[in-house]
C-alpha cells in the first residue's frame, strides 16, 4: 500500500512540475520581443575604432547674443520696477530703512543694475582678497598674447592696461605684468608719487606712472594737474585700451561724462575700450540722485558697456559707525560692441 502511495505522489509531481514549465515558457514568450535582433559585431567593431564625434559648444559671439539677450531683459525690469515705484524718477538709493517699508521696495538702487551679461571667458580674481584685487574678464586670454615686438607691430600689440587710483596698493597691477607678458600699465593718482611696494623694480620698464589726477576738464593749473582721460591716452599715442581700471572715490561720474561725450561727438560713438573695472561710490547725493545715475549709467549701456560682475565692498559698512548703507559697489563692463577687443578670441 505504501509503495502504491509513492507511485501516485510521483506521478502527481511530475504532472506538476510540468505544468509549471509550461507556464513559465509562455510568460517567458509574452514578455520577450517576437524577434530579437543579433547586432553586427564587425560593423561595431569598425565603429568602435573611428575617432569620437566631436561636439561643439557655442561660440564666443553665440555666448555674447545669449548675454546680450538676457542684458536687455533686465534692463526692462529695470525700467518697470522704476516707474511702480511712486516717487519715480526720484527714488532713494536705499528705499526700504525700515522692516515695515520691505514689503513695498525690496530692494536697493544697486538691485535696478545687476550684472546680467556673461563673460564669454573665464573671469579670474587678480590682486589681493579684499580691497584692491580686481575681477578680470577673459583673463586666461591675456595672459596667452606673446610679448609685444620691438616695432609694436599690429599682429602682435602690446596690452594696455591704465589704471587711476593706486593709493598704497598695487597688488593689482603687479599681478597683471607678472601674469601677462604683453603688458603695459599707465598708472595715474594725484594724491601719491608712485606704484605701491607690491610692484617690483624689474617691472619698471613696463610700469609708467604719473602723479596727476584723472578729471572733467585740463587743468593745468592744478598743482597736482588733472587731465582728461582721452587727453591722456593722446599724450600716451594710444587709441585703444584693453583694460580700464578706474577708482577715484566719487570723481568716476564727471570723469566719464567727458570721456563719454567725447566718443559719441569725436570718435564715431565708439567707446575704443575692451572692458572696464570701476568702483562707483555714492558720496555727493546732492548732484547724484537715482535720475542721474540712472541716465549715467545708460550713457555707458549705449556705447556698448555692460555689466558682467558687481562685487558689494563691505568695508563701506563695516567700518563706519551705526548703521551704514553699501554705498560703494565694484563692477567690471564688457563692451560688447569693440570690434578689437582679446574677448572675441575662441
Amino acid at each position: 500500500m505504501a509503495v502504491r502511495i509513492v507511485q501516485v505522489c510521483g506521478l502527481w509531481f511530475w504532472v506538476a512540475f510540468i505544468f509549471f514549465g509550461i507556464v513559465v515558457l509562455h510568460q517567458s514568450q509574452t514578455l520577450l520581443p517576437n524577434s530579437i535582433s543579433i547586432p553586427n559585431t564587425s560593423s561595431t567593431s569598425a565603429k568602435s575604432l573611428e575617432a569620437p564625434s566631436r561636439t561643439i559648444g557655442l561660440t564666443t559671439r553665440q555666448r555674447m547674443t545669449r548675454s546680450e539677450t538676457s542684458w536687455r531683459a533686465s534692463v526692462n525690469l529695470r525700467h518697470e520696477m522704476a516707474k511702480a515705484h511712486p516717487q519715480n524718477p526720484k527714488i532713494p538709493f536705499f528705499p526700504a530703512q525700515e522692516m515695515s517699508d520691505f514689503g513695498k521696495y525690496p530692494y536697493t538702487l544697486w538691485d535696478f543694475f545687476p550684472a546680467t551679461y556673461t563673460c564669454p571667458h573665464d573671469i579670474q580674481r587678480v590682486g589681493r582678497l579684499g580691497d584692491g584685487g580686481k575681477w578680470v574678464c577673459g583673463m586666461s586670454l591675456y595672459e596667452a598674447r606673446p610679448p609685444p615686438t620691438i616695432s609694436h607691430s599690429s599682429t602682435n600689440p602690446p596690452t594696455i592696461i591704465y589704471s587711476f587710483g593706486v593709493n598704497d596698493e598695487s597688488t593689482f597691477e603687479a599681478e597683471m605684468l607678472s601674469r601677462i607678458p604683453s603688458a603695459q600699465i599707465y598708472a595715474y593718482d594725484f594724491s601719491v608719487t608712485r606704484f605701491g611696494p607690491q610692484l617690483s623694480a624689474s617691472y619698471s620698464a613696463r610700469a609708467h606712472f604719473k602723479q596727476v589726477g584723472l578729471g572733467q576738464n585740463d587743468e593745468l593749473n592744478k598743482n597736482p594737474q588733472f587731465f582728461t582721460l582721452n587727453t591722456l591716452m593722446k599724450q600716451n599715442k594710444h587709441t585703444y585700451i584693453d583694460i580700464l581700471k578706474i577708482d577715484i572715490e566719487g570723481s568716476e561720474y564727471t570723469a566719464l561724462d567727458t570721456f563719454m561725450d567725447w566718443c559719441e561727438n569725436e570718435n564715431g560713438g565708439v567707446m575704443p575700450v575692451g572692458q572696464v573695472m570701476i568702483e562707483l561710490h555714492l558720496v555727493d547725493d546732492k548732484n547724484v540722485n537715482f535720475d542721474v545715475f540712472t541716465k549715467w549709467w545708460e550713457r555707458l549701456e549705449k556705447l556698448g558697456l555692460r555689466p558682467t560682475w558687481l562685487e558689494i565692498n563691505l568695508l563701506a559698512v563695516t567700518l563706519g559707525k551705526g548703521k551704514t548703507d553699501p554705498r560703494c559697489v565694484e563692477y567690471v563692463f564688457v563692451n560688447a560692441r569693440d570690434e578689437k577687443s582679446v574677448l572675441l578670441l575662441e
